[in-house]
């Protein structure tokens, strides 16, 4: 070979080498399979399924795939490690789990977010597995293996409806007036020592029980009733919001500088728009999947408050702010700051290191008392460079008397 073919070779396996040390740092034997469902346990074909690693020493991951037919994507050649997972489809809401793939061993997922993006709200169930041997992946993708998947999601749908017509309605609690047909089986009294008046006066009209109040929430599993919550006094209540926060590098932007100002404001809107039906509602003020204060606002409004926490609640920043929404007469009794990642799950005190490390809680929450109602915020910190974390904000109250939350 003359020199001057051998040159353009040399160029071409030179060029090759970074392309293969790179696929090196992801390439394995690992991998998982993901299955994705509607709100309704419906299959979820065309979801764009994306695996990087969530690593600060080694970077990449595998071309993007597609779920099938069937919901199920199975994405192999992974090394062992910690991933993220990113799924995406048009109308829905994006999803992100971290997995943590070892050999040998079942995925291990971390934690889920959503994230509404504009006008998309639906959000995508997500399911994680092995990918496991020729054999079983041929098995768990097929028809049969998916038909018993659905006919659980169906089931679970169908409980979940159940549970819904029966538990989110907001009923008055004062007792209706007795029907006349109560007053006859009641046993005779004795007739009155007095003369009765010569004309008896009409029986009043039946009064009719007042109509139910629907309240349209999603069922809220962060609302615990006393008894459920195991840290609760006699009678109180809890409720959690959570949300995530990105590392903290050059390009991600820290608290807004006018964050007071803007949650004072959203607190003041929320409290004059917020329907009279809905002044029941414990919960947050924005939640990942959608299950808060937001959905229950005209859309007028609702578009002025998410301009207003824009530059507050992005999950790809660093500092994130949890609010959470109390009834009317409700009172405050106490709070939990925690922050978890892939490794741990710690509680933190106000102002000072997490027990997770390199996060930490802004103070002592604001409460702002209001004529419907009570707004509780606090502000997390990421102060990790390479970790994405989870901040958990718990609120503890005691209800007001006959109030019955929304399910």
């Amino acid at each position: 070979m003359t020199k001057s073919r051998l040159l353009p070779a040399l160029a071409v396996i030179l060029a090759a080498v970074p392309a293969v040390a790179a696929a090196q740092e992801w390439s394995g034997n690992n991998g998982f399979q993901v299955l994705v469902t509607d709100d309704a346990g419906q299959p979820l074909p065309g979801v764009t399924v994306m695996a990087f690693l969530a690593e600060s020493e080694r970077s990449g991951g595998p071309p993007p795939l597609l779920t099938d037919a069937s919901g199920v994507a199975e994405v192999s050649g992974l090394s062992a490690g910690e991933w993220q997972v990113e799924l995406r489809r048009e109308g829905f809401m994006i999803v992100s789990s971290y997995l943590r793939l070892e050999d040998g061993k079942r995925p291990e997922v971390g934690f889920t977010s959503r994230q509404r993006t504009g006008p998309f709200w639906a959000p995508m169930n997500v399911g994680y597995s092995s990918v496991g041997v020729a054999t079983t992946t041929a098995s768990a993708g097929s028809a049969r293996a998916m038909t018993r998947a659905q006919r659980r999601a169906e089931r679970r749908a169908e409980q979940r409806e159940r549970r819904l017509r029966r538990e989110n309605v907001a009923r008055t609690v004062e007792t209706p007036a007795a029907q006349p047909a109560a007053v006859a089986e009641q046993p005779a009294p004795d007739p009155p020592v007095e003369e009765r008046p010569a004309v008896e006066e009409p029986e009043p009209e039946p009064v009719p029980e007042p109509e139910p109040v629907v309240v349209r929430l999603l069922p809220n599993r962060t609302l615990l009733r006393a008894g459920a919550c195991p840290e609760c006094g006699p009678g109180e209540w809890s409720v959690a919001s959570n949300w995530p926060a990105a590392p903290r590098t050059a390009e991600t932007v820290a608290c807004a500088p006018d964050l007071v100002d803007r949650m004072g404001r959203v607190a003041r809107i929320v409290e004059a728009s917020l329907p009279a039906d809905f002044r029941v509602y414990a919960g947050s003020l924005a939640e990942p999947a959608g299950n808060d204060v937001l959905r229950l606002l005209p859309d007028e409004v609702r578009t002025e408050v998410q301009e207003l926490l824009l530059p507050i609640l992005d999950p790809e920043r660093s500092c994130q702010v949890l609010g959470i929404f109390l009834p009317a007469d409700a009172r405050f009794v106490g709070f939990q700051y925690e922050a978890a990642d892939l490794q741990s799950r710690g509680s933190c005190l106000p102002e000072q290191p997490c027990e997770i490390g390199e996060a930490a809680w802004r103070g002592n929450p604001v409460i702002h008392r209001l004529e419907h109602g009570t707004f509780v915020y606090g502000v997390f910190e990421n102060q990790s460079s390479d970790r994405r974390r989870e901040a958990n904000f718990k609120v503890y109250f005691a209800p007001p008397r006959g109030w019955l939350p929304p399910r």
